[in-house]
């Protein structure tokens, strides 16, 4: 079949389409009768946002998400008929773009149009304004570990974790009869995004239901002979189905960002860093170290989706919802930790979730609302082989350039890929092709043309229309996943994109999305990657026998290394932070860091932070989910709550950065474990 669907709103993005164009075969709901979609909207002004509820009426429940009253980018739940043919009018009036994250169920099922406003959480729980809040999105939250708590004398023992909001769905609340015969309930909906549950550090009445706090549910779990903590029965009675392993990718994560021992401690001293760590040095101006914290934990579907095209929505909900605990006057500064992100999109900070980031960084710029600061990091795609760039010399005669994308056998996921070309450099004659191993070539006009009459081919592979994006045409290109079936076995192998209709000095780009799994999701699935056989015959052999700085030659070839940076990191915005990652024992960049330049104006990273002490030796050690747990994480992952660390320390400010250098790799240069 084909992927283009014939006159959709022009605003409508590249996986919206494709959901349409597969009647969202693949963005199946969990229940069909009450599920909704996530959009993440941009209005195309504030007047038109407000008009948007009137003109939705009539079109099925649909519900707008709590931002703030300036925001433009909105996260909108709605029914599939929100995005049918007789909506089609009010997108195009209204609305800049608009894309799709994964299906979600709402707490409660309003069927009516809805405008949502966030509930001043700073005032409801009781806790007394934070001068400086931290917020952490990210899978798996050990509010128990003895990292996160706190042990004044004579007082009982309190998490450091202010809130948490679990966005699954749908998320059970717990409910426990105590000796006295008194119903009590762990957790409640949220009223205002209405999916999921949060969970408060207090407890508290609300109306005529007694709801127990994190605190209290801890006391709840302490053993009778020593007052040690059950963290097992903590976190399984509670159906916070991460903390049942040893490990998560969140508990590292906030253990860099906020744990007891900051990372300077977990290393040995320098110049050499060789001797053993002392696990000792508390500065005293690491705020970090007894900061409170608000955790969102992503949905369990979202971390089964490597690509991560189901962020933007949830993303948002999860920033506006940290910044509902923020006093609008008290709190001078919001610091979010964001360790997540696509290796697609357009690279040039035009991504709907990065204008969004980049909006909330405008709104809450400490004027008078606090000060909004999100840290990214750089991403671990550098040598992922899934970035290709080509520039068309003028002398150069043909128009077209093409390349291979192999697909892994036995994948049980979609694959997808992207082209962007600036619109400018294309002619009228522009298009892109993707042949199967067996030669079915698909077009985004005329669906899979297969070599012989009745070949089969897959229902959902192919190109879609160019859509244009700003000043660039994009193409999206799929291939579903390569298990076989009793009706059908989808073909993996060296599939081919070409590309032709490029003018002389054209520069194209091409991104594979992400498809290994995310630590700990067990999916089956396997990375597809990009390859250029023409530079692999030629050079190959010879490159592979050079290796320098860590890696092996690709010169001359179209795939790249650089230009890899985190798909929602590419922009420079002063209050977005994006952190790189190095190594300890010789100051170079780790191997898979990605690097810039970006479409846009981001040149690398801000900084590189340590993320691993030598070649042998890679990763960050950082707590687990039970206390007393350690591993080492890998990736830049660890680079980004680093960076957060240190900007958390008074005053606001970043150190001196050494081994200045590569900015595209390094940024301005490393910086020392906080």
């Amino acid at each position: 079949m084909s992927l283009a669907v014939p006159d959709l709103p022009g605003c409508f993005g590249p996986y919206l389409r494709y959901a349409i164009a597969t009647n969202f075969h693949n963005f199946e709901p969990l229940d069909a009768d009450a599920s909704r979609l996530l959009l993440l909207v941009e209005f195309k002004d504030l007047e038109r946002k407000a008009k948007f509820v009137t003109r939705m009426k009539g079109h099925g429940d649909v519900e707008m998400g709590p931002t703030h009253r300036r925001a433009r980018h909105v996260p909108v739940r709605a029914d599939r008929a929100a995005v049918g043919s007789g909506t089609f009018d009010i997108w195009i009036d209204l609305v800049s773009s608009v894309e799709l994250s994964l299906p979600l169920m709402p707490t409660i099922l309003s069927r009516s149009i809805t405008i949502n406003t966030p509930d001043p959480r700073y005032q409801l729980d009781g806790e007394p304004d934070a001068e400086v809040l931290v917020g952490l999105i990210d899978d798996g939250c050990p509010f128990a570990a003895a990292q996160f708590l706190n042990r004044p004398p004579g007082a009982a023992l309190s998490t450091r974790v202010r809130a948490i909001w679990d966005q699954n769905q749908p998320r059970d609340l717990i409910h426990i009869t105590d000796p006295n015969g008194q119903q009590h309930t762990f957790g409640k909906g949220l009223t205002d995004f209405n999916y999921g549950a949060e969970f408060w550090r207090g407890s508290r009445t609300s109306g005529t239901t007694s709801l127990i706090g994190l605190n209290d549910w801890i006391g709840l779990h302490l053993t009778e002979e020593g007052g040690s903590i059950d963290e097992d029965g903590c976190y399984a009675d509670a159906e916070f189905t991460t903390l049942k392993r040893q490990a998560s990718h969140g508990a590292a994560v906030m253990d860099i960002l906020a744990g007891s021992v900051p990372p300077s401690s977990r290393v040995g001293p320098p110049p050499d860093y060789r001797d053993p760590p002392h696990f000792a040095d508390r500065p005293s101006n690491d705020k970090a170290c007894h900061t409170d914290l608000v955790f969102v934990q992503f949905p369990e579907e979202g971390i089964r989706d490597a690509t991560g095209v189901w962020l933007k929505g949830y993303v948002v909900d999860a920033i506006n919802y940290i910044l509902s605990f923020a006093h609008p006057q008290n709190t001078k500064r919001v610091i979010v930790n964001l360790s997540y992100g696509p290796t697609t999109g357009p690279h040039n900070g035009t991504i709907e979730l990065e204008e969004a980031l980049r909006e909330l960084v405008q709104i809450y710029d400490g004027h008078p609302l606090p000060r909004l600061e999100i840290f990214l990091p750089a991403g671990n795609a550098y040598l992922s082989e899934g970035h290709v760039a080509y520039h068309r010399e003028a002398s150069e005669p043909a128009d077209y350039v093409s390349w291979t994308w192999r697909i892994p056998p036995d994948n049980t996921v979609l694959c997808f890929a992207e082209v962007w070309v600036k619109t400018s450099d294309l002619l009228s004659t522009a298009n892109v092709t993707l042949t199967s191993p067996a030669g079915i070539i698909f077009s985004p006009t005329t669906g899979p043309t297969p070599p012989s009459p009745g070949m089969p081919f897959p229902p959902f592979t192919g190109v879609s229309k160019p859509l244009v994006w700003g000043n660039d045409t994009m193409w999206l290109l799929a291939v579903e996943p390569t298990i076989a079936t009793s009706h059908l076995a989808p073909e993996h192998g060296d599939w081919t994109i070409r590309t032709d209709g490029l003018k002389p000095g054209a520069r194209l780009h091409a991104y594979v999305a992400r498809s290994d799994p995310n630590m700990d999701a067990h999916t089956g699935a396997r990375r597809s990657y990009f390859v250029d056989a023409g530079w692999e015959s030629r050079s190959g052999a010879a490159a592979g026998c050079t290796y320098v700085d860590g890696k092996f030659a690709k010169a001359g070839s179209l795939i790249h290394r650089h230009g890899t940076l985190n798909g929602i990191a590419t922009d420079y915005v002063p209050s977005i932070h994006v952190a790189g990652g190095f190594m300890l024992a010789n100051g170079r960049k780790s191997p898979y860091a990605s690097a810039g330049p970006s479409r846009g104006t981001r040149v690398g990273p801000d900084y590189a932070m340590f993320c691993d002490q030598s070649y042998a030796l890679q990763g960050v050690r950082a707590g687990g989910n039970r206390s007393g747990v350690a591993f080492r994480l890998i990736g830049t992952s660890t680079a980004a709550p680093q960076l957060a660390r240190w900007v958390a320390r008074p005053p606001a400010s970043f150190p001196n950065a050494s081994n200045p250098g590569e900015p595209e790799a390094l940024g301005a240069g490393d910086i020392q474990p906080p």
